[in-house]
């Protein structure tokens, strides 16, 4: 987990007071469903964003060969 959170940019003192609540909550695993749905959600939202993205990118292709104005 220390790891992880390095690798993500966060400070040692940053990660400690983490480190102590994961440690009073009995350790990582009562954590470990909740990350999950986490991880779900934010995959979804991403994925629906570059959905979003690409719908974008080609109303906007349609409306610059439709002769409209794209800024």
């Amino acid at each position: 987990m220390v790891h992880q959170l390095r690798r993500g940019g966060y400070l040692l003192d940053q990660i400690a007071p983490l480190l102590a609540q994961v440690r009073a909550a009995g350790g990582p695993e009562p954590l470990e469903g909740a990350l999950r749905d986490w991880h779900g959600r934010l995959a979804t939202r991403g994925r629906t964003m570059l959905t979003g993205a690409a719908e974008l990118a080609a109303y906007l292709r349609d409306l610059e060969e439709a002769g409209g104005t794209v800024r």
